[in-house]
């Protein structure tokens, strides 16, 4: 499944450990990820293309190392993603085309 071998080379790219994965219907967010390390990822995903997929679960799990969207999580973000406000406003768009469709 391409996205439990993507978590796991985020994984060693980051260089953490994430104790599990879930897969549920989110309201308002693509993914999160717990203080346990626990990954949740919106079912709604498969509906987006690969790249985006592996960012938002780059995001998720960068939110190990920085909770909050401060300029450290930014800047972990910019080591894999430099264009990640690019990125973020394709992701605002793709969520309205996918619930007018659903």
């Amino acid at each position: 499944m391409f996205i439990s071998s993507t978590v796991e080379i985020i994984s060693s790219d980051l260089k953490i450990n994430i104790n599990n994965l879930y897969f549920r219907r989110m309201k308002s967010k693509w993914g999160s990820c717990s203080p346990n390390k626990n990954l949740t990822i919106n079912k709604l995903l498969k509906y987006l293309p690969d790249n985006l997929i592996e960012y938002v679960i780059f995001h998720e799990m960068s939110h190990v190392i920085e909770r909050k969207h401060n300029e450290h999580f930014w800047r972990v973000i910019s080591t894999k993603f430099d264009n990640y406000e690019e990125i973020e406003k394709e992701l605002f768009e793709y969520w309205f085309l996918i619930q007018k469709k659903i």
